[in-house]
């Protein structure tokens, strides 16, 4: 029922949510699906400017300076064809695109969105047959469906009430998350898997070491072919959470549980692995994606040295955000909730779900931007969706106990006294 409600929802607007990257990864979707470089990236190109007009019809409606004499977005239209048309036009020439490389910006930009099939291949059928539009739309929505109903069999893996596993449902749909993943990027399909790898980690603290760990690396593995930085920061985020957990655990003279070092291998190996298949193939790594940002998207000079502007930028960066997260501490309220709930209610869980929150702030903290919104962050999000349930479990079992022990049955050789006789 909250699918169909969420689906409802979410059919209100079906274009203009396309972003920068969304052509890119429709014109590797095109690729896939046998059209060459030119003819994808031009078929991209329409879907991308048509999404550009309905967004500016949809603002310029709405404003008080144009609402009168708005021109249902043509005009932005057709500046976005002219600019994006002459750049695929300049490039359809250059003898460096290869691969899967769109024709809209500079190679090295576009190199990095070729190393990403994932998301591309999922969205190859929806694409095929039902067009960009409703296409990409109905890709967005499955994976979103999908990773809400994960989270309800996560909570429930982990012992939660049916009504409170729901209730993690719907915070996924009305957070952050559910905003993010309905966009036509690759964030939703990511969301999802890395649900289904947490899903296995709870599976392995469960005991079902063997399902559970099977599940976690295929998931794992997965989301690396989607998106493989953000996949190695979850991991090791995981990682370097467990081995603190198991370190304290011997601290205090305990010895280590079987599934958490498990879990602390599995995760260990998979950064290890992903970090070596980076080096093996030469993917983008981490100077580029430095290069790429303080160079905004190799549109300007790159910089000999990215490190001290990169720390520049960056203490600019958490400067404003600090500020407008204590100016409005919604998000930082529902992660201190989360991480309270999963803490109180199962620890070694707690610790995955700090992990992977803390490698979207990693994430945010490699790309200090203003202009990208949550969407950098949107791991960190999965905190309160799986520990606002968690806290509200544990506070439910925890009142249940106290009542229960105030509420003693009497004696067996009590008896209750007779009422006075008047």
């Amino acid at each position: 029922m909250f699918a169909l409600l969420f689906a409802g929802a979410q059919s209100a607007q079906m274009q203009g949510r396309a972003a920068m990257d969304t052509r890119q990864y429709l014109a590797h979707s095109y690729m896939l699906q046998g059209f060459g470089r030119e003819e994808a990236s031009r078929r991209a190109l329409d879907y991308f400017c048509d999404s550009v007009r309905v967004r500016s019809a949809q603002r310029d409606s709405a404003d008080l300076a144009r609402y009168r004499e708005h021109d249902a977005g043509r005009t932005a239209e057709r500046e976005c064809r002219r600019t994006m048309g002459e750049r695929v036009a300049r490039n359809a020439g250059r003898t460096d695109v290869r691969g899967y490389m769109a024709l809209f910006s500079d190679p090295r930009m576009s190199e990095i969105f070729a190393t990403r099939p994932g998301y591309p291949l999922y969205t190859v059928p929806f694409v095929r047959g039902f067009g960009p539009v409703a296409g990409l739309w109905l890709a967005a929505l499955v994976a979103t469906v999908a990773a809400g109903g994960l989270v309800v069999l996560v909570l429930r893996t982990l012992g939660v009430s049916v009504p409170l596993a729901l209730t993690g449902q719907v915070l996924y749909f009305a957070l952050p998350t559910g905003k993010e993943a309905m966009l036509p990027l690759c964030e939703g399909l990511l969301l999802c898997l890395l649900l289904a790898a947490v899903l296995g980690c709870a599976r392995v603290l469960q005991g079902r070491v063997v399902s559970g760990t099977t599940l976690a690396v295929l998931a794992f593995a997965g989301a690396a072919v989607v998106k493989y930085a953000q996949t190695l920061l979850a991991v090791a985020g995981i990682a370097v959470m467990t081995a603190v957990l198991l370190c304290a655990r011997r601290l205090r003279g305990d010895r280590p549980v079987r599934p958490e070092r498990v879990i602390l291998l599995t995760t260990a190996a998979l950064a290890v692995a992903i970090q070596l298949v980076v080096l093996a193939f030469g993917l983008p790594s981490t100077r580029a994606s430095l290069q790429e940002l303080l160079s905004v998207h190799y549109t300007r000079s790159l910089v000999d040295d990215p490190g001290p502007e990169f720390w520049r930028l960056s203490l600019a960066f958490w400067r404003e955000w600090l500020r407008d997260a204590l100016a409005q501490p919604l998000v930082l309220l529902l992660l201190a909730c989360g991480a309270w709930g999963a803490f109180r209610h199962h620890r070694p869980f707690a610790c995955l779900l700090v992990g992977v929150a803390l490698a979207g702030l990693a994430n945010q903290a490699g790309h200090p931007e203003m202009s990208m919104g949550p969407r950098l962050m949107v791991m960190a999000m999965l905190l309160p969706v799986c520990g606002i349930p968690l806290l509200i479990d544990s506070h439910v079992r925890r009142s249940a106990a106290r009542g229960r022990d105030l509420a003693r049955p009497p004696r067996a050789d009590r008896r209750i006294p007779a009422p006075a006789s008047r």
